[in-house]
């Protein structure tokens, strides 16, 4: 694979993860499937993308996250912090108000309101 590809490979295959395989993805895992050093990886991708390989696969996590927290009303924020890959709770809160600007429980509001017709 050329490196001039090398980036937009990863964003495809970090974009088709399903649930599961985005809760163990890793910068390490990335790197053994497409089968370059960890660290070219994580150079090579901020050098064409401006963002961090690392921040690129939490932003998919709280994008996981937050569709599971908008159409599963039964699942809770912890549930869902777990079931995209992120152990701790206080690094979950920061990275998903980090990203999208409000908390999960905020976020989950939103959607909450708009569903039964108020707002």
């Amino acid at each position: 694979m050329k490196d001039e590809k090398l980036s937009e490979e990863v964003i495809i295959y970090i974009l088709t993860q399903d649930l599961e395989d985005l809760s163990r993805l890793t910068s390490h895992t990335i790197a053994q499937k497409f089968n370059v050093d960890e660290n070219y990886l994580a150079k090579r991708f901020k050098k064409d993308t401006q963002v961090s390989l690392v921040d690129y696969i939490e932003s998919a996590q709280v994008h996981m996250a937050a569709e599971l927290l908008k159409e599963s009303e039964d699942l809770s924020v912890a549930e869902v912090q777990k079931m995209v890959g992120v152990e701790k709770t206080s690094q979950f809160y920061k990275k998903f108000k980090k990203i999208l600007g409000i908390s999960p429980a905020q976020y989950r509001d939103l959607f909450k309101d708009k569903s039964n017709g108020s707002v």
